[in-house]
């Protein structure tokens, strides 16, 4: 499990289509919950933050 920022990801919807369910999830619920963080899958985490850059930064 990886701890993450809920700010960071749920308050920014250029990542949205990024964002598997699960994280989602969990962030919206930490979100509902006054969290500031939530903690998520590892492997999910790694792919979602891959396709994040590839998409954000193109041929890198």
């Amino acid at each position: 499990m990886v701890e993450i920022n809920v700010d960071k990801f749920y308050s920014n919807r250029a990542y949205y289509p990024f964002i598997p369910g699960s994280i989602f999830q969990a962030l919206e619920n930490a979100y509902l919950s006054g969290k500031e963080t939530a903690f998520v899958s590892e492997d999910e985490y790694n792919v979602m933050m891959s396709n994040i850059n590839a998409s954000l930064c193109p041929g890198q």
